[in-house]
């Protein structure tokens, strides 16, 4: 067997793959073999079949292509050995000449990894800033997780007000044209109105009511609301206010702390400061995702390479695939249904998730790039590492995890994938440029 490049252009390549012609007798005095032990012809014994009764049976060209067939798997994996081919996709087999007697002449089409053209990655700089937290932010979150922890007491003769919790019975009258009404109900449900969820219309009418008092709520429904039956139209809620209950908030006691914190914590003060400490530690996550998110970024934006088309299909296969399951779990529905609901095609949505996945397939890219430059490695010590942290995740022993998982291939890969994306983003980080001048928003974390 012999090969040599025949030509390369962007992240193709094509090879011609020569089989002397011993080699090709030997691969069809094979195939005949192989396929006289399958067929069952009369007055022949399987796997004793004379050629000539298979090529009358099969054809000769047939029988030439199933010896090519079991030839090509090994010769193509010498080639992508010999050549160092990173293949994004299968070969493209063109046979150009095919005959016993003489050389047969294969023609390969490789489509492999782009070339990517790092920047200078010490040259990239990427804004950090310093976690930091405001101590009206750290009160806020405690009578926030002491709201979330509170007892709901009823009360009697008081009207409703904000900082309530209600139980009301309700029947939902859709207003329809000439007017007509379509009633459902009753229904009940608790209300906390103190919670932004809750419509403005609805906090409204029940602001004030007593117990057993009824009230009327109108709400104009979007136009783009998933339920085309109401969609646009008016909803008026009747409601009748059964219980109406007041928010008791927990003490600040060593019991609510150990609740709140899972450990040990004597005093308010000490509580205050584990409090502050998880924001910091959430917010400096959050900068640090951030950090690396623009990292990243700002490499890719300053390589060059060209991104195959061949990996966007495939990006764009999984994206529209993942949606449809979301939102046939979310909402019961197909993805051209959603599509149609939102006046949208199918072509706008296929060129928005294409420009998203050409970000994606061209940052994973980079990212192989600088790894493989950087001599980026998963060891042993790595993997253990990985399996420590996952078992205290899962709360089950490391060794149990380990032979599990040995039992996944795709699930292991998975893990090696993403130990392999720590560290190269890990050192991506110690080599870029941080610029922390720039204080960080005193927010709360997201939740």
């Amino acid at each position: 067997m012999r090969s040599e490049i025949l030509s390369q252009e962007n992240n193709v390549v094509s090879i011609k793959l020569e089989f002397e012609a011993s080699e090709f007798a030997q691969g069809v005095e094979k195939a005949i073999k192989d396929l006289s032990t399958k067929v069952n012809i009369a007055g022949f014994r399987k796997g004793h079949v004379p050629r000539k009764v298979m090529e009358m049976r099969f054809g000769r060209q047939a029988i030439y292509a199933e010896a090519i067939e079991a030839m090509l798997p090994d010769a193509i994996e010498q080639i992508v050995k010999d050549y160092d081919l990173d293949l994004i996709d299968e070969p493209h087999v063109s046979i150009e000449k095919m005959e016993e007697g003489s050389p047969v002449d294969v023609r390969l089409t490789f489509e492999v990894s782009p070339e990517v053209v790092l920047p200078e990655v010490s040259a990239v700089t990427v804004h950090r800033p310093v976690a930091s937290v405001a101590d009206e932010i750290v009160s806020g979150t405690i009578e926030d997780i002491r709201a979330q922890n509170a007892e709901h007491s009823p009360v009697e003769n008081v009207p409703v007000a904000e900082n309530h919790v209600v139980d009301i019975e309700y029947h939902t009258v859709v207003l329809l044209d000439e007017g007509k009404q379509e009633r459902h109900g009753p229904d009940s449900t608790t209300l906390d109105l103190g919670q932004p969820s809750v419509r403005t219309e609805i906090r409204d009418a029940l602001l004030g009511a007593k117990k057993g008092e009824f009230r009327t709520a109108d709400v104009q429904v979007e136009e783009n609301y998933q339920d085309p039956k109401v969609a646009g139209r008016t909803v008026r809620y009747e409601l009748t206010v059964n219980e109406i209950k007041e928010k008791v908030l927990p003490e600040m006691t060593p019991d609510f702390f150990k609740k709140i914190l899972r450990s040990d914590c004597e005093t308010e003060e000490l509580f205050r400061e584990e409090i502050k400490k998880r924001i910091l530690e959430k917010i400096a996550s959050e900068i640090q995702g951030k950090a690396e998110f623009d990292a990243l970024q700002g490499i890719s934006d300053l390589s060059q390479l060209t991104v195959p088309e061949t990996l966007i299909s495939r990006q764009m296969t999984a994206m529209k695939k993942e949606d449809e399951e979301n939102i046939k779990k979310s909402r019961n529905m197909s993805l051209e249904e959603m599509l149609s609901e939102a006046s949208t095609t199918m072509e706008e949505y296929e060129k928005n998730i294409r420009e998203q996945a050409e970000t994606i397939v061209r940052r994973s890219l980079v990212l192989d790039k600088v790894a493989d430059e950087m001599g980026i490695t998963v060891e042993k010590e790595d993997f253990e590492a990985e399996m420590q942290t996952l078992a205290s995740s899962y709360k089950i022993d490391a060794q149990r995890l380990v032979e599990g998982l040995f039992k996944d291939e795709k699930r292991l890969m998975e893990i090696a994938n993403r130990i392999k994306y720590k560290k190269t983003m890990k050192a991506i980080m110690n080599t870029v440029q941080i610029d922390e001048t720039e204080p960080a928003a005193e927010e709360k974390p997201a939740e």
